[in-house]
């Protein structure tokens, strides 16, 4: 690896916060439990902070100084390692994506980092470049995504335009402030704030809390209202900022079979992925989106997912469910045609409610037996899962043509999931108990994604559904 690169000389501090962050949890611990069986009195502490910052910055440079990286037109290649020395090597055909991102820190130094995505890669990036400058991230980008083209002599100046990117999608401002204020994030930061309002103990003085929240308490049930009232109204704030700062700037790009998704106010992200690697598309109606007739739609790829976003890329944040087709056809036309769904069994309709009435009925018995009027509640809780039960079953089917499949099924939210058949890797039959007595099935669907796989389930289809699929998808049938 004679002509191996570093990183930039910046990525010695990224490598030294990354280390602290790794540990901050348990030094904090070590500092505040170890004060019983150790001085801490000053100037040890001041030796004992000073002294970490020291090791965890000269591990920083050593990480540095023992990277180094090399891409050639076949291969990535990598060593590392500071006591036992590795040496990696990545063919090309196996990298499925290239994400650049510049965060705050990054673009500082005007800088980006490069993660190298391949199949079964795990929960972090398969490579992970921290620091390096735009122009650099951009030819590495090419050499390994785009080699084969340049191995091709482009003869005329129509072919050339064909090569170079074309705008394909660009997120619209009205649907970028639709999404905001219609994201799911807001569960989460609503539990976020509860988390921290039930820490405030640690940071206030007790007579504080007693004479605020004491009084709350003590107040009526109009006052308690109003203050979750101003949580879930902060926490939509906080979600709508969140989501505009994420999906600010969202733009695709098409290039031949490669989709360019550039997003990120703070963070700037450009994720490049082949049409050729994906293994599957959602399409997700929320419960907030769908009464307007609008959903999200996600990739399923070898590579490329994020965990934010349950390991899958966000296609398009938000569409009118009735353009799905038109944007489809602009960015991934083999997914573009109509889904019927072919819906299950009336007799399935029984398993799909009592599957949520059951719990709902459990929890429902131990808040109105515990708690005062709360059969108000458990009404609601039996009301909430009969229908939500009946809804299951409602949006729950499947359809396919040739090449494809498509699951419709509903958690909280609406989803339908389409499959191309050479992309699914197995294809599962199950049968519990209590289908049997019903004659009912379950079929499952896996597909490879970023980590080890995803699975969607038909639940409850019937016989002869169950035949048509393992029909569609086996080749028993062509053998005979």
């Amino acid at each position: 690896m004679s002509n191996g690169k570093r990183l930039h000389p910046v990525a010695i501090f990224f490598l030294f916060f990354s280390a602290l962050k790794e540990l901050l949890v348990p030094l904090i611990a070590a500092f505040v439990f170890g004060r019983g069986a150790s001085s801490w009195e000053f100037p040890f502490t001041v030796y004992f902070v000073v002294g970490g910052f020291l090791l965890l910055f000269l591990y920083g440079y050593l990480k540095w100084v023992t990277f180094i990286y090399e891409v050639t037109k076949e291969e990535l290649k990598i060593k590392q390692g500071i006591f036992i020395k590795k040496q990696r090597y990545i063919r090309r055909e196996r990298i499925y994506s290239i994400d650049i991102t510049a965060g705050v820190l990054q673009r500082l130094f005007q800088l980006v980092a490069v993660k190298i995505e391949t199949a079964g890669g795990g929960n972090e990036p398969e490579v992970l470049l921290s620091a390096v400058t735009k122009q650099e991230a951009l030819d590495i980008r090419k050499q390994l995504l785009d080699g084969e083209k340049e191995d091709q002599e482009i003869h005329s100046e129509t072919e050339r335009s064909e090569l170079r990117p074309k705008k394909a999608w660009i997120l619209p401002k009205n649907h970028l402030f639709l999404a905001a204020i219609t994201s799911s994030g807001v569960g989460l930061a609503f539990l976020a704030l509860m988390a921290i309002v039930t820490q405030l103990e640690n940071f206030l003085s007790e007579q504080l809390l007693i004479n605020s929240f004491g009084y709350l308490f003590q107040s009526s049930i109009f006052l308690m209202g109003l203050l979750v009232i101003v949580l879930v109204i902060l926490s939509w704030i906080v979600s709508i900022v969140g989501t505009l700062l994420k999906y600010g700037g969202f733009t695709i790009k098409k290039n031949g079979d490669e989709i360019e998704i550039t997003r990120g106010i703070l963070e700037k992200r450009q994720l490049t992925l082949s049409v050729t690697r994906i293994t599957a598309i959602r399409v997700v109606e929320s419960p907030l989106r769908q009464p307007l007739g609008l959903a999200t739609v996600y990739v399923e790829s070898a590579g490329g997912g994020s965990k934010d976003e349950q390991l899958s890329t966000v296609l398009f944040p938000l569409i009118k469910k009735r353009e799905l087709l038109t944007h489809l056809q602009d960015v991934v036309p083999d997914y573009a045609f109509e889904y019927p769904i072919q819906s299950l069994p009336s007799r399935s309709k029984k398993r799909y409610i009592i599957r949520k009435v059951v719990p709902g009925a459990i929890i429902a018995a131990v808040i109105g037996y515990f708690i005062p009027f709360g059969y108000v509640i458990a009404v609601s809780i039996l009301t909430f899962a009969f229908l939500l039960g009946s809804l299951q079953y409602k949006d729950a089917g499947f359809g396919r043509n040739v090449s494809f499949l498509w699951i419709s099924y509903r958690t909280i939210s609406k989803t339908l999931v389409i499959l191309p058949k050479q992309r699914i890797q197995a294809l599962e039959l199950k049968q519990s108990i209590v289908q049997k007595f019903r004659a009912l099935f379950t079929i499952k669907v896996s597909i490879l994604t970023s980590i080890i796989g995803k699975s969607f389930r038909a639940i409850d289809v019937s016989e002869e559904q169950k035949e048509e699929i393992l029909s569609w998808y086996s080749y028993e049938k062509e053998r005979g």
